[in-house]
């Protein structure tokens, strides 16, 4: 049986919520209305305590992502 790994999170209209959503919008250089940042600020704690539950499982703790890029030298021969 699993088990649930999501934690409560904090009401969107949490003062810290919304300084959090503003400064992470303002760090990205995004203008936002009051309007734009209530709505981001309301979605924000669901999206995270998400991003937590994708780290919380044990077995992917070291796993490689499924996508990686590797930057090998090789010679193509594009006249071919």
């Amino acid at each position: 049986m699993t088990e649930n790994v999501l934690s409560a999170a904090p009401p969107a209209d949490d003062p810290r919520v919304i300084a959090e959503v503003g400064l992470m919008m303002s760090r990205a250089a995004l203008p936002l209305s009051a309007s734009e940042l209530a709505e981001l600020a309301a979605s924000y704690p669901l999206q995270q305590a998400g991003v937590e539950a994708l780290y919380a499982v044990p077995e992917a703790r070291y796993a490689d992502p499924a996508l990686r890029f590797r930057a090998d030298a090789r010679m193509a021969d594009w006249a071919a």
